[in-house]
């Protein structure tokens, strides 16, 4: 399109128009039309337009001047009108989401809400952006979400909404993912791995389930609890959420008999856990209650052993023979030995009728299986140690508080008596023989179990794949930033831990099931962050993923050629994302 100068003779003599020419879509031609009308020629002559045909064919030169650098600024590149550089590693995640088939029934949970957004999109976007770049609420939707391919607009406010929907039935989308991974794959409960941890807030009290406990990290800010169960695959199956100054020992009770209740499970479950989840009333719910069996750790420290017991840890003879496992080279890994007796426990119960505290005393027969590690002896020495120096230190000096101590406080002794037992001016000291039986137990670990007919070996095996569960925590804590929270309300909070919980199912159903363990979760997230491209506008982008050792594992477990090619085409881009297959059908 451009400006001329029209000079239409006419009885009154020349007259001159400003036109504009432009092309005609629909007719498919060229077409004209007056923009601005100057008058006659002989009336537009004055001292200072003496010749109007100069003059105004000067000034529409002007105009066009005028509007082609219009055009030029209105068609520069814009930094912030729309990103030129895109994520696309979660073809991965977005594939498996697509055969999961879980946008259907999401669809029919959201629309009592009538929600202007689509909250599939949101969950799906929200796990893209947890694994790609975790971040706060706010920031996600300014800075990550316009840069995934093909996202859809989601503010803000929608996201906080959202989020609130589905944290009030957290619960049923976990139930959701978990009924549609089942189309694909039959879950093994034969064994359960469980274990809690939790998180803290960024706020000066406590409020609602944002409570004060014991946290993970020593921290005191109010923390929320976290329970998470493992199937025997080591796929997480279900997530609980809980008020963090409760105890955490209940949680192994209710969330696998809800596991059993919801997912029909009538075979024997062995419950696996750590020392934490061991306690007289687990052990008889296990047993007694659900009649499943249990893998426990059993602390040797303190009052939980006998003196009787802690011998026989230590004890080698005829009877406790203990069998060492090698490495190719015959370094010594591990040594195991066990025995099978007759154990005593008991527990206080409110009792549902007088509402009294009573006590239950009950026996099992449990077969105990005592492992030493050399390393894990020289680890744990070197531990106690410094321990010990702070307690000393502490001693000597009080150059800190108790509380500043932390668990070398354990090694202080304070003695207020003398030998006759009177009282006198407190004397602080180091407890020399804490220490030295802390040195002595080093190394040593007891795993008490229900199953009588499995071997050591197998017991040992199998408590040690609750690392697992523990690298899971470490993913979600760490990987995904579920923590520090900063969101408030009790449903939005459970909407973010959902995300992250279903983000780690996402990404050991791609390590476990889909990649076989060729590829393990911290790889895929490093692939699914670092494989970008850059919008070249010609429709053709430029790959500028870097990781070449991780893109080379994906490349080989799904066969796509071109992950690592320079150039990738918009047809080649939607390929991966509509055409790439996971999941067996």
């Amino acid at each position: 399109m451009a400006y001329y100068l029209r000079k239409e003779n006419k009885k009154k003599g020349t007259y001159l128009q400003m036109y504009e020419s432009h092309w005609d879509k629909e007719k498919k031609q060229p077409r004209s039309k007056s923009v601005m009308a100057f008058g006659y020629v002989h009336e537009l002559v004055s001292d200072e337009i003496p010749d109007p045909v100069a003059y105004y064919t000067d000034f529409v030169a002007e105009k066009n001047k005028e509007r082609a650098a219009a055009f030029t600024e209105e068609t520069r590149p814009r930094a912030f009108v729309a990103p030129v550089e895109y994520n696309l590693g979660q073809f991965l995640l977005y594939t498996l989401l697509e055969e999961l088939n879980i946008r259907e029934v999401i669809d029919i949970l959201a629309a009592q809400m009538r929600f202007q957004f689509r909250i599939y999109d949101m969950i799906a976007q929200l796990i893209f952006s947890r694994i790609i770049y975790p971040c706060s609420k706010s920031k996600t939707v300014s800075s990550v979400f316009p840069h995934l391919y093909n996202s859809s607009p989601i503010s803000e406010d929608q996201v906080y909404d959202g989020l609130s929907f589905i944290g009030g039935s957290y619960k049923k989308y976990i139930e959701l993912f978990n009924h549609c991974y089942e189309q694909h794959y039959q879950r093994d409960f034969s064994n359960v791995f469980f274990d809690c941890t939790n998180y803290y807030f960024e706020i000066d009290l406590p409020y609602e389930d944002k409570q004060k406990g014991p946290s993970k990290e020593n921290r005191h800010d109010p923390v929320i609890g976290q329970a998470l169960l493992l199937d025997a695959d080591l796929v997480p199956v279900a997530m609980q959420m809980y008020p963090g100054n409760e105890s955490e020992k209940p949680y192994i009770r209710k969330v696998i008999e809800e596991m059993k209740s919801r997912y029909k499970v009538s075979g024997k479950t062995v419950q696996v856990a750590d020392k934490g989840l061991n306690c007289a009333r687990n052990i008889y719910a296990a047993v007694k209650e659900a009649n499943d069996g249990y893998i426990f750790s059993k602390s040797i420290h303190g009052r939980n052993l006998s003196e009787k017991e802690k011998k026989w840890l230590l004890l080698e003879n005829e009877q406790n023979i203990w069998k060492d496992y090698r490495d190719k080279d015959g370094n010594l890994l591990y040594r195991l030995k066990s025995c099978t007796d007759s154990f005593s426990y008991q527990f206080k119960e409110i009792d549902s009728e007088t509402g009294r505290d009573v006590v239950k005393t009950f026996s099992v027969k449990e077969k105990r299986i005592v492992s030493y590690n050399p390393a894990l002896a020289k680890k744990q020495k070197a531990e106690i140690q410094k321990m010990a120096d702070k307690a000393a230190s502490y001693a000597a000096y009080k150059a800190m508080t108790r509380e500043d101590l932390g668990d070398s406080a354990k090694y202080v002794k304070i003695t207020n008596k003398d030998e006759n037992g009177k009282k006198i001016t407190p004397v602080i000291g180091i407890d020399k023989e804490k220490v030295n039986e802390d040195l002595k137990y080093a190394g040593y670990n007891l795993m008490v179990t229900s199953e009588l007919d499995m071997e050591p070996l197998q017991i040992y095996q199998t408590y040690h794949s609750l690392w697992k569960i523990e690298e899971s925590f470490r993913i979600t804590k760490s990987y995904l930033d579920a923590r520090p929270v900063y969101v408030h309300k009790k449903e939005t909070i459970y909407g973010h831990f959902l995300i992250c919980y279903l983000s780690l199912f996402l990404l050991r159903v791609l390590e476990i099931k889909v990649f076989k363990n060729q590829i393990n979760s911290y790889d895929l997230i490093d692939f699914i962050r670092d494989f970008r491209v850059v919008n070249k506008g010609d429709g053709s982008y430029i790959n500028i993923s870097r990781n070449q050792t991780v893109n080379e594992k994906v490349k080989k477990a799904t066969g796509l050629t071109n992950l690592d090619a320079l150039f990738l085409t918009e047809k080649e881009i939607n390929n991966l994302f509509q055409n790439c297959i996971l999941l067996d059908s």
